[in-house]
């Protein structure tokens, strides 16, 4: 008789990218768990992190007919570093300036009247890009600090960023990704098609994360606020490119006008340079005109001058000879 094969669940349908899921999987209390292996994963530091306590937490409950949930996490751990991890599905053209912002203004904020510098702990930010910001780039996770780049040197620790390029990663998972961190890409990018967690990725992290996203299947008011707020995303998405083809098309046309006034302008240059060229042309002919006319008075004065003399010769009896 034939072994029994267990029927897999269906897929899920669920992303874990989408801000309430997200949010459920990493900024719940009750999930603490999650969070800390995940940034042990990606760290993966010589001193894991062991406990977190989050500075933004949310209740799996706490979701149902709130729209405005944010799509960052906060913690702290047992030293006192600050972690952030934030979830962004569209790049936007400031993106890069608002990485920097929201680190600086997370350790700005540590500091209260009466502290010394001292007082302030390393902030870790970490991004996770749903598209890629770096064109060019051969690698999916980007670590950014204060450095001199000529000698190397750096100027401080506190300023950790992490830029993980998730689609870079799903198009070309690099085989030397440890099994931790790749358990978490591959269901950060893949668990929506899911039914059960693949073979070579099973761990009881990952089962846990998976329990997120079968309550929202299952669950009718959360599975509602889940829809809501994918269509949500999908309407920013579609607003956000249709300003930038709004944008495109308005920078085309002022392109366009530019040239146009360019060319209205090379015309315009090109109809002086002509009426300069004619007015000389005119001048040079009035010219001529002239030195003719001076030409012809200078002969007739001269042939004035010749029938005068012929006329005292004949006055004085000699016959002119005059050719």
């Amino acid at each position: 008789m034939p072994p029994l094969r267990l029927r897999r669940r269906r897929a899920t349908g669920i992303s874990p990218r989408v801000d309430c899921v997200f949010r459920a999987l990493f900024a719940d209390p009750a999930r603490a768990h999650l969070l800390v292996d995940f940034l042990n994963a990606l760290l993966d530091r010589a001193a894991p992190i062991v406990t977190v306590e989050h500075r933004n937490p949310v209740h799996l409950p706490d979701f149902v007919g709130d729209d405005h949930t944010s799509v960052d996490v906060k913690a702290i751990d047992a030293s006192g570093r600050i972690f952030q991890v934030e979830m962004q599905t569209w790049n936007h053209t400031a993106l890069r300036a608002r990485i920097l912002y929201t680190w600086a203004d997370l350790y700005e904020e540590q500091l209260r009247e009466g502290d010394g510098y001292e007082a302030l702990r390393p902030v870790i930010s970490i991004w996770l890009l749903n598209r890629n910001l770096f064109r060019n780039a051969a690698r999916f996770h980007h670590r950014f600090g204060l450095w001199d780049p000529e000698e190397a040197l750096r100027l401080h620790q506190d300023l950790d960023i992490h830029v993980v390029e998730l689609n870079r990663w799903r198009r070309s998972p690099p085989e030397a990704t440890p099994l931790p961190l790749r358990r978490w890409l591959a269901f950060l990018t893949e668990a929506e098609r899911w039914g059960d967690v693949p073979e070579d990725l099973q761990h009881p992290i990952l089962e846990d994360a998976m329990s997120v996203l079968e309550t929202f299947k299952t669950n009718r008011d959360w599975n509602e606020t889940y829809r809501s707020r994918l269509d949500a995303e999908r309407v920013r998405i579609t607003e956000k490119r249709a300003r930038e083809e709004a944008e495109r098309a308005r920078a085309e046309a002022l392109r366009a006008r530019e040239e146009a006034e360019r060319a209205r302008e090379k015309s315009e240059h090109a109809r002086e340079e002509a009426l300069r060229a004619r007015e000389k042309t005119e001048h040079a002919l009035q010219e001529s005109e002239h030195a003719r006319m001076a030409q012809q008075a200078n002969q007739e004065a001269l042939a004035m001058r010749l029938r005068e003399m012929e006329a005292q010769l004949r006055a004085l009896g000699v016959e002119p000879k005059l050719s």
